[in-house]
């Protein structure tokens, strides 16, 4: 004999487990969404063993290849730029090998692989100008990829 308890928390839990992954679908559609109109644009592209920044928007427009130097924590011939409060759009690929592009203070972290382009898109903090986030590879690329840094500076 069926007992009605038995059917009750069985179809209660059925209920909750579809309840969670209806939930759940629609949460992750609108968290990968992208923005319909981001203040930048940015394409990244990983190389062994630095940082590409490829801008086409109307305050600057170009590639700069970010190189680090250890001895100083510093970076030279260019970073990833954005004003306080900006929404951008990144555009990752790697040329090479893959490499993972990540912002830790921020939350970032997308894979760069070659042939494909991955899209996402971050909301840049109200810091104050000249603040920088560390941006790094935390996919073992080859032999200097301990040096594969860069910063995200806000302007």
């Amino acid at each position: 004999m069926v007992n009605k308890l038995e059917v009750a928390w069985t179809l209660a839990v059925v209920a909750l487990l579809a309840g969670v992954a209806a939930y759940s679908t629609v949460l992750l559609y609108q968290i990968d969404a992208l923005p319909s109109d981001p203040t930048e644009y940015v394409t990244v592209i990983g190389h062994q063993w630095y940082w590409e920044f490829c801008y086409s928007n109307e305050s600057s427009v170009g590639c700069f290849n970010s190189t680090y130097d250890a001895t100083n924590n510093t970076v030279s011939g260019g970073e990833l730029w954005a004003p306080p409060g900006a929404v951008v759009q990144i555009n990752v690929t790697g040329a090479d090998v893959i490499h993972s592009f990540n912002i830790p203070q921020l939350g970032v972290r997308i894979d760069a692989i070659p042939g494909r382009t991955n899209q996402f898109a971050f909301s840049v903090p109200n810091a104050a100008p000249g603040t920088q986030y560390l941006i790094q590879c935390t996919e073992f690329c080859g032999e200097f990829h301990g040096t594969m840094r860069s910063f995200l500076m806000i302007t």
